[in-house]
C-alpha cells in the first residue's frame, strides 16, 4: 500500500540522479523527506511542484482576459427560481449563473471580463462590485455573497509549458496543460493524462522514456483543448451587443434538429480516440 500525507505541502526538490538513489529527492514542511523514483506534480494551475522545479508562475500562465468566482448560499426563492435546470444571464461583459443543490443551498458561478490579472484584495467587495448592474435574481445572490474564506476566486487562465518533465520529476493535469473553464474538460484531459503517463510508465524501457513519450503523444491533445479554449472565449462570455446577438443567434441555430450534434464540437474541440488505441485489445 501507498501511504498518504495530509496537512502538508511540498517544499524544494532536488533531483539526485548522481547520487545512492536514482531518483528524486523531496522535502515536506512537516519537515519530513520522501525519496521515490518519480515525482509527479498533479497540485493544479498554481501548482507548487512547478513553481520549485521549473520556476515562477508568471513564465507559464496565459491570462485570457477573465476573473472568475464561485460559492454557494441559502436563498429559497432563488433556489425555487432555478429548479432543476443550470441557470446564467445572458449579459455582455459579465455573468451570473445559478443551480439548486439538493441540499435547499444554491450554487453560483460567476465571470467577468477584466484586462487586469491582479487578484483583488478584497474578493466580496470585487465580486459585489464586477456584477453590481446585472439583473434577475443577482442582486439578492450579491446579498448572500460570504466572506472571503467561503469564496472561489481565480483567473481564467491556461498553462503554457516549452517542456513538462525534469529529470525525475513531471507535471500532469492543469499543473502543466490547464485548458481554462473557456474550455471545459479540465477534470476529463487530468484523468487522461494521468493514464496515458501510467501506461508509459508501465511500458517504456526506461522513466526518461516514459515521461519522453508521455509528453509527445498528450501534449497535441492539450494544445489543441487550449486553442478550443481560447477560440471560444468571445462566445462565452459577449464583450460586445453584436457578439451577444450573434451568440444568441448561433445557439438557436444550433438547437435545430439535426444541427444538435455541432455543438459539442464548437464548445469542446475535436474528439480525441488516443485512449480508445491505448487500451490493449480483448
Amino acid at each position: 500500500m501507498t501511504p498518504l500525507r495530509t496537512g502538508t505541502r511540498v517544499t524544494p526538490a532536488d533531483d539526485v540522479r548522481g547520487g545512492p538513489v536514482d531518483g528524486v529527492r523531496v522535502g515536506l514542511a512537516d519537515g519530513s523527506v520522501l525519496e521515490a523514483d518519480l515525482l509527479i506534480g498533479a497540485d493544479g494551475i498554481h501548482s507548487a511542484v512547478r513553481r520549485l522545479v521549473f520556476g515562477p508562475e508568471d513564465s507559464y500562465l496565459r491570462f485570457l482576459g477573465f476573473h472568475t468566482a464561485a460559492y454557494s448560499f441559502d436563498a429559497p426563492g432563488i433556489h425555487d427560481a432555478v429548479g432543476g435546470r443550470f441557470c446564467m444571464t445572458d449579459t455582455i461583459g459579465s455573468q451570473f449563473g445559478f443551480y439548486a443543490l439538493r441540499d435547499g443551498r444554491v450554487a453560483s458561478f460567476a465571470v467577468h471580463r477584466t484586462p487586469d490579472p491582479t487578484m483583488p484584495a478584497d474578493l466580496q467587495a470585487a465580486i459585489k462590485s464586477a456584477y453590481a448592474g446585472l439583473g434577475w435574481v443577482v442582486p439578492e445572490a450579491l446579498a448572500h455573497c460570504p466572506g472571503d474564506e467561503d469564496i472561489y476566486y481565480d483567473q481564467v487562465a491556461q498553462i503554457v509549458m516549452p517542456r513538462w518533465s525534469s529529470g525525475r520529476v513531471v507535471l500532469a493535469g492543469d499543473a502543466c496543460g490547464a485548458v481554462s473553464l473557456l474550455a471545459g474538460q479540465g477534470a476529463s484531459l487530468g484523468i487522461a493524462g494521468a493514464y496515458v503517463l501510467a501506461d508509459k510508465l508501465t511500458n517504456a524501457p526506461t522513466i526518461e522514456d516514459a515521461l519522453r513519450e508521455y509528453e509527445q503523444v498528450w501534449r497535441p491533445v492539450v494544445e489543441e483543448k487550449q486553442k478550443t479554449g481560447r477560440s471560444a472565449a468571445r462566445w462565452f462570455l459577449p464583450g460586445s451587443r453584436t457578439e451577444l446577438v450573434a451568440r444568441r443567434l448561433l445557439l438557436r441555430v444550433l438547437r435545430t434538429p439535426g444541427l444538435r450534434s455541432l455543438l459539442p464540437a464548437a464548445i469542446g474541440g475535436k474528439p480525441t480516440t488516443l485512449i480508445h488505441d491505448l487500451e490493449p485489445a480483448r
